[in-house]
């Protein structure tokens, strides 16, 4: 994973999704790509079955909040990033993906 001052790449942030799908969230996940479906939500709880724990708490820490706090905010904005990184259904070349997310 990237440093979190960095951008992640098209592919890191393909990757994290993938992740996310083969554990549990995979209608979840593609409902945020989709553009025929809504959105459809997911639990900070969810994500911490997810994700691993020691780098949750790392970057909790880094933004200087609880992890309940870090992984049900990344859970109530991630549906919103990933719909507007991926208007057309896919995920876009770098440079688009970028601007999508400085959109966001």
């Amino acid at each position: 994973m990237t440093n979190a001052a960095e951008e992640p790449s098209v592919e890191e942030f393909g990757d994290f999704l993938v992740l996310l799908a083969e554990n549990g969230l995979a209608d979840e996940v593609g409902s945020w790509v989709s553009d025929q479906v809504g959105n459809r939500s997911i639990t900070g709880e969810q994500l911490l079955s997810v994700l691993d724990a020691d780098d949750v708490a790392a970057a909790a820490a880094e933004a200087g909040v609880s992890v309940k706090e870090f992984t049900d905010t990344l859970a109530e904005q991630l549906p919103h990033v990933v719909d507007k990184a991926t208007p057309q259904g896919e995920l876009p070349d770098d440079e688009e993906f970028r601007q999508h997310l400085e959109n966001a």
